[in-house]
């Protein structure tokens, strides 16, 4: 009998004979696709295997004595099968054809001798009536395989790989019958990636079908697969091969083949990471071969490539399976979305996990807020979309809900929804109507009764959250767990979250009413005014913070031994130099107590990151950072300054606003309301931040108990890539578990492809646009405009800070220029003189924490990163909203 099948016979139609993987191979080689050669052993071999070795009875004794429920019993049970396929000798007739075909092999690559030829040796199973079933990722894979002992060794390990206790658990659940499940295996000459990627033969976030989105980096597809590196990317138009964009990835890692065998991972040389992995032609070649291979197969494709000594080969094809509808469909046509909002609080790309939490959080959000001010939201309209790895407002719906409203009080309204957080101008006044007082009534109503519940719902939720935190996880079944993500996420956390807009929105009303107020007393100074007015306010949640891992700062500098660790060793080495003497055992224990109050606190805005507590390297980062500040700086103190100057200027403004009757009963009564409303929701909108993280390592708990779970199973490669399924997904795979090692990859590609380009602000059908004033800051005579967000002057040298990698860069006295800043920023307030941000509006996160540290900010200049120049001295106007960009232009 004939086992050996060439690639080039074999095709789509032939899984049940040589399994998918080699099907597929075979489809592309005969297709004449660049597919590195090789060959397959037929899966009756491994069937004639275990008969002529008298395995069968054998395997079924053993399988009727396994426990499927015990895990220890399967594994155990498993390795006895695996045991007795090694102890067998592979057929002579069988033997005699791998080595002829291996040499055929080696001579049609211009080689005599086998070992001098390196093949992989993958597994590619199949299934007896159920040639469509999916067995990926579950059976072993060689690398490296040199010599014809060697070979025949992986074939046998290769078929032992079917009873591996993940594969046998696998088919249990899914009712295969485990002795009509066939392995067999691809020999395939082994390709030394130079450079490798991934081809999407359409826009997987889009789904322009006109284009073609290539990632590439250096070694193996491996490092882009696994998420191991940020890898190049560009989107080429198919119409016209036009490079539409690129953007070049940190590339900082390679994985490559070892010389012993399978792979190692390196360090990209410094000198290699800004080089694009790919040239222009390089790219134009690569989107050829992928048109290609769409045109084959007549869908849009998913691509894995690789060049090796100048010549690109495919190495596998699939097609798309999450291709998000064009965005030139008529019902988008008609759509427009907007992520103003969420450009400072989300500034990475969102894992799907998150964006599968956070959409319907924000939809019931922004259903919530117009039921509870009288509107009615409409029904079967999409409230958010998701584009490029994050959440987009649907203006339509919020429109549709204001409907009711008088037209110059909606067009108000669209616009603060869209984005509360920056700056707007009020538009003309109009006629009134009745849904217009009744918003109004329902906005005063919420702005007296609300900071009397918050504490009520805030203990509610804490409760809540220590249950879910406090589970016996290794008790509770994979469904019950997918139950209590639910429950925590849309339920407790939602139910929280709802009142965030409100807040927002009382805080934007409550600051507006404060100017009208101010501005005929005060004039051109109001705007400084209302800043100082709301700074310093006690009990605001990221100064609690501050101030707390300022405090664990000191503790650090009072300690020569902990602060010359603290100087010495790096993040990943410090804490196992800190446990060998008391003084740093003495610490660790004060950053453990920081911990529990303030471990939930986020590294970035997404669950797929760890968060302080379990990952304390930005805290012990701003500690160190803390060793060279002088007592100045204090939050304590910074704290005390801005409380006694709010009082001394109140008694400025009293007595200017409370002059006559009018003034004194009327006026500065009505004024001192306002402001403490001001402070109140400003102070509230803080904590409500605060607390909604406190879901994060619960969440985060749950989830990685499943991925652990799901990777022990051979659902998943490893416990990580549960962030890449959705909510819904995850109470799929705990009814009906099956491997998703495809989908996974394929999300981590899109993923790690949108970390590179500039996201549209805007996408109106198939248009992409960037908000109106981001495309260009206002530039006029050595000078950038803004938003004056924190009030006073100052001077220094300008530091651009892009991300919490160059955090060591800024130093004492120098202007922090960064295109936004969130939570873990906050520690570079107490080093820096000034503030400058690309984004941000009163209300957001920088305003917020320059104000309570006394150091003037400037927001919303768009561009500033790239404006300002680096390393220059610069001056920054908090009062006027102006950054000098000549020192001299300021005095």
């Amino acid at each position: 009998m004939t086992y050996i099948r060439w690639f080039e016979e074999v095709g789509a139609g032939d899984v049940g004979l040589v399994g998918g993987k080699a099907a597929n191979l075979g489809e592309m080689a005969v297709a004449r696709l660049p597919v590195p050669p090789g060959f397959c052993l037929a899966a009756g071999a491994y069937r004639d295997f275990i008969q002529a070795a008298a395995l069968d009875e054998p395997i079924r004794d053993i399988l009727a004595e396994t426990r499927q429920d015990d895990p220890a019993d399967v594994e155990a049970k498993t390795a006895r099968i695996r045991d007795l396929i090694a102890q067998q000798e592979v057929p002579a007739p069988m033997v005699e054809q791998i080595l002829k075909a291996y040499h055929r092999l080696a001579m049609e690559l211009g080689k005599t001798d086998v070992s001098e030829v390196p093949v992989a040796v993958r597994s590619s199973a199949t299934a007896e009536d159920l040639p469509t079933a999916s067995f990926a990722g579950q059976q072993d894979t060689y690398l490296n395989v040199c010599g014809t002992e060697e070979l025949v060794e992986c074939v046998k390990n290769c078929w032992a790989s079917l009873w591996t206790a993940r594969a046998v658990t696998y088919r249990a659940r899914q009712g295969f019958d485990h002795h009509k499940v066939y392995l067999a295996v691809v020999v395939q000459a082994m390709i030394d990636s130079e450079i490798s990627g991934i081809i999407f033969t359409a826009n997987p976030m889009t789904g322009n079908p006109d284009e073609v989105v290539i990632n590439a980096s250096w070694g193996l597809g491996e490092a882009i697969v696994s998420g191991l590196v940020t890898p190049d990317s560009f989107t080429v138009r198919k119409s016209d091969g036009h490079i539409v964009s690129r953007q070049m990835g940190s590339k900082d890692r390679v994985i490559e083949y070892a010389k012993e065998g399978g792979t190692v991972e390196r360090e990209t040389p410094p000198e290699r990471r800004e080089v694009p992995a790919l040239t222009d032609e390089q790219v134009a070649e690569v989107a050829a071969l992928g048109q290609r291979i769409e045109s084959h197969y007549g869908v849009p494709q998913d691509i894995e490539w690789t060049y090796a000594q100048g010549r690109l080969y495919v190495l596998q094809s699939r097609p798309i399976t999450t291709l998000a509808p064009p965005l030139a469909e008529e019902a988008a046509a008609e759509t427009e979305y907007n992520r103003t909002m969420f450009v400072e609080m989300f500034p990475d790309p969102l894992s799907p996990i998150f964006l599968s939490a956070i959409q319907p959080m924000l939809a019931g959000m922004l259903a919530f807020f117009f039921e509870a001010v009288g509107l009615k939201p409409p029904e079967g309209m999409e409230a958010v979309g998701v584009f490029y790895n994050q959440p987009y407002f649907n203006r339509d719906y919020i429109e549709a809900a204001l409907e009711p409203l008088p037209q110059w009080v909606r067009e108000q309204m669209v616009a603060q929804v869209v984005n509360p957080f920056t700056r707007y101008e009020e538009g003309p006044r109009g006629g009134l109507n009745l849904p217009y007082l009744r918003v109004a009534a329902q906005f005063l109503r919420f702005m007296v009764i609300f900071p009397g519940q918050l504490p009520h719902l805030v203990a509610r939720y804490q409760t809540e959250v220590a249950e879910v935190a406090a589970l016996p996880l290794d008790t509770i079944p994979d469904e019950d767990i997918v139950e209590h993500i639910h429950q925590l996420v849309l339920g407790t956390a939602s139910r929280l979250l709802n009142y965030d807009f409100i807040m927002i929105t009382l805080c934007n009303r409550a600051y507006q009413m404060l100017g009208r107020l101010l501005e005929p007393y005060f004039e051109e100074s109001t705007q400084e005014l209302r800043i100082k007015l709301i700074s310093g306010v006690t009990g605001n949640a990221t100064m609690n913070t501050n101030k707390a891992l300022w405090d664990l700062g000191q503790k650090a500098k009072a300690s020569p031994v902990v602060s010359e660790m603290l100087r010495r060793y790096d993040e990943s080495e410090v804490i196992a130099h800190l446990e060998e003497t008391p003084q740093g055992r003495a610490f660790l224990d004060e950053m453990e107590r920081f911990l529990s109050e303030y471990g939930h606190r986020e590294i970035r805005m997404d669950i797929l990151y760890p968060t302080w507590g379990e990952d304390p390297a930005p805290v012990l980062s701003f500690v160190r950072g803390y060793l060279d500040v002088d007592e100045a700086q204090s939050p304590h103190r910074q704290q005390e300054r801005l409380v006694k100057e709010r009082q001394e200027l109140m008694e400025v403004v009293g007595s200017r606003l409370a002059q006559g009757l009018r003034g004194r009963f009327l006026i500065w009564p009505i004024f001192r309301w306002a402001l403490k409303q001001t402070q109140i929701h400003t102070r509230e909108r803080d904590t409500m931040h605060f607390e909604l993280t406190r879901l994060f390592p619960p969440f985060r708990l749950l989830l990685l108990e499943l991925g652990r779970r799901w990777a022990e199973r051979g659902l998943f490669a490893q416990p990580e890539d549960v962030f890449f399924l959705g909510l819904d997904e995850l109470a799929e795979k705990a009814r009906s578990p099956r491997p998703v090692q495809e989908l996974i990859a394929q999300r981590r590609s899109e993923f790690e492809a949108n970390k590179g380009p500039v996201w549209p602000d805007i996408i109106r059908g198939d248009e992409e646009l960037q908000a109106e004033g981001r495309e260009t800051a206002v530039v006029s005579e050595g000078q950038l405009g803004g938003l004056g967000a924190s009030p006073g002057l100052a001077t220094g040298v300008a530091r651009v800070i892009r991300g919490p990698e160059e955090f060591g860069e800024l130093k004492k006295g120098d202007i922090l220029v960064a295109p936004f800043t969130n939570p873990i920023w906050t520690p570079l307030f107490a080093i820096a003189a000034g503030v400058v941000t690309e984004v941000g509006g009163m209300l957001s996160h920088g305003a917020i924490v320059a104000r309570e540290y006394g150091i003037p900010s400037v927001m919303g200049i768009p561009g500033a990163t790239d404006l300002v120049p680096e390393g220059e001295m610069i001056a920054v106007d908090g009062n006027k909203g102006i950054v000098h960009l000549e020192v001299e232009a300021a005095a």
